[in-house]
């Protein structure tokens, strides 16, 4: 027994290695992508990663669920009357968004932070934290698959467009939406192939709002939905827990995750 104690304080004295840290954190949204399309069929990158972590198709989106208003609450962890971003509308000269983000978050832990959008309002998510800024239109994967350093330690927020267009054109769920998002997810391989070089990864795949018909933005239940997707090389993540699901608390999982 003696024998036992000592070899506890022992234990409880002796310096412990910190836990291990991802190189490479992705957070990845894919505009106006509704639950429904996300399949293996549609999507069979984007449901091998969820397989091999965690997935939901129980998300939520920020009231009311437009572009701008959603991840501006995705990414400061707050809602829109608490982060004061009510309005889906910005435009280059204006004042960025105030409160801390994860950039933040990632930017005081050691790494490197980059914000890729294709949408030009979502430059007001740049602020201080943010060591590039890429606005992409028409290819914003392959940007940020150029940009993706996986022997530096990298928090990349991506932001990719083209459902938005397709919904309220051809409708949520039409032909001519799932075959955009077809080739979303085929371009997303090339991505996810080079991060899987990463000594050690973590990727989200989200979005911000569905649709219905060829409406969003409404308060119609259809429009508040969006998927979720986790995927860890350092462990398995088997649940995804329901504070995780609302826009919001998005951020303080990823950081639990830091």
């Amino acid at each position: 027994m003696k024998r036992f104690i000592f070899l506890m304080v022992l234990f409880l004295l002796a310096p412990h290695s910190p836990a291990a840290e991802y190189r490479t954190v992705l957070l990845i949204s894919v505009d106006a992508l509704h639950p429904d399309a996300v399949s293996k069929e549609n999507s069979p990158n984007i449901m091998s990663l969820a397989e091999k972590g965690a997935y939901s198709p129980f998300a939520k989106s920020s009231n009311p669920p437009k572009t701008l208003i959603a991840h501006t609450a995705m990414l400061t962890g707050l809602q829109p009357t608490e982060n004061g971003k009510t309005d889906n509308i910005w435009q280059n000269g204006e004042p960025t968004v105030s409160n801390p983000t994860l950039l933040s978050t990632a930017k005081s832990k050691g790494y490197q932070t980059c914000l890729i959008y294709s949408k030009q309002k979502l430059g007001y998510l740049k602020n201080s934290a943010t060591d590039t800024e890429i606005f992409a239109k028409d290819d914003a994967i392959e940007k940020t698959a150029e940009i993706l350093d996986t022997s530096k330690k990298q928090f990349i927020f991506l932001h990719i467009s083209g459902l938005d267009t397709e919904g309220p054109v051809s409708g949520w769920m039409s032909p001519e939406y799932i075959d955009e998002f077809r080739f979303i997810d085929e371009q997303l391989e090339a991505l996810f192939t080079k991060a899987f070089k990463s000594p050690s990864v973590l990727i989200i795949v989200t979005s911000d709002h569905a649709g219905h018909d060829k409406i969003h933005g409404s308060d119609h239940p259809e429009d508040f939905k969006r998927p979720l997707a986790v995927y860890s090389s350092l462990k398995k993540i088997n649940h995804i827990p329901e504070s995780a699901l609302q826009i919001n608390g998005l951020k303080n999982f990823i950081e639990e995750e830091f």
